[in-house]
């Protein structure tokens, strides 16, 4: 394991973990034990949202996106000793594992991607290129161009994670086959074990990852003393079985239900609607049912005195 990327994950909150009894309530309506947000690797979540809020600004004028990204990006890589210490990781991967040789060119997919793809090509002495939502690809170089055709070329795409690679089949990899380019290799920052590897291997791409969040990071966790016993045992779980893990801590724990359908937050009690309404986990009716009854009489009780 990269026992300093995964330092710098922790450090950066682009990890965050959950006390056992207190998952997040992620936007689909379900519940986990911790947050990813790979892209603060960038330096810290402030930095990243600055430079997602420029990308945004500068989105319909090309010529100011490219430039501004990679200034910025050059500019961190020279100041942030954290973020160049990933770039540099990712540079010796792809020159030990795959060969710069090799690789005609580094793509990145909009907008996180971009974050890391654009230095690491820099840093390889690589040709960038920018694919977007709309599977548009521009080839950034002093100037900003859009790519109709690559000619073969073997093309590296540096990400920040991976999950189920849903983003690499569903746009990436298209992108790049309508201009004749390859995409030979993906090489994720943060793989989440979710089965996404085994994806880009089954359409051809193959692999790699500077760090996996799985059952060996969470021992080493554990073994450091990050991590007690029991937030790792959910951790483990979690990974064995998203859904029927976090089912169980519910069935457990209806408190934790109860308490979001009665938060005072609306974005908070607004998840733990859909959970109820869309019934993710497969949940009893009566089980739901009196978690609304509960969390009701609890939004009736006046608050404590002080």
């Amino acid at each position: 394991m990269n026992a300093e990327l995964a330092n710098l994950l922790l450090q950066t909150k682009a990890l965050e973990i959950a006390a056992p009894e207190q998952p997040f309530w992620y936007t689909s309506g379900t519940i986990g034990p911790f947050y990813l947000n790979a892209h603060y690797l960038y330096g810290s979540r402030a930095k990243a949202e600055a430079l997602l809020a420029f990308i945004d600004q500068q989105h319909a004028n090309r010529q100011a996106l490219a430039a501004g990204l990679l200034a910025a990006v050059e500019e961190n890589y020279a100041t942030d000793a954290g973020y160049r210490m990933v770039i540099d990781s990712i540079v010796r991967l792809a020159e030990r594992e795959i060969g710069a040789a090799r690789i005609e060119a580094v793509a990145g997919g909009e907008r996180r991607d971009w974050f890391f793809s654009v230095m690491a090509a820099r840093q390889l002495g690589k040709p960038i290129l920018l694919i977007g939502k709309d599977k548009t690809v521009l080839r950034l170089d002093g100037k900003v161009e859009e790519v109709s055709e690559l000619q073969g070329a073997a093309v590296l795409h540096v990400a920040d994670l991976v999950t189920e690679a849903s983003s690499y089949v569903r746009t990436w990899l298209p992108a790049l086959q309508q201009r004749h380019g390859k995409l030979a290799w993906a090489l994720n920052l943060v793989d989440r074990g979710q089965g996404g590897a085994d994806v880009l291997r089954a359409h051809g791409i193959q692999p790699f990852h500077l760090i996996e969040i799985g059952p060996a990071f969470f021992e080493s966790l554990q073994q450091s003393g990050y991590l007690t016993a029991a937030t790792a045992a959910m951790l483990q779980a979690y990974h064995r079985g998203p859904r029927e893990s976090m089912k169980r801590l519910l069935q457990d724990k209806p408190e934790i239900l109860q308490r979001a359908l009665a938060s005072p937050d609306a974005k908070l009690r607004g998840r733990a609607e859909l959970l109820v309404e869309q019934n993710v986990y497969d949940l009893p009716p009566a089980f739901l049912a009196a978690c609304r009854a509960a969390a009701g009489a609890s939004a009736l009780q006046p608050p404590a005195e002080a």
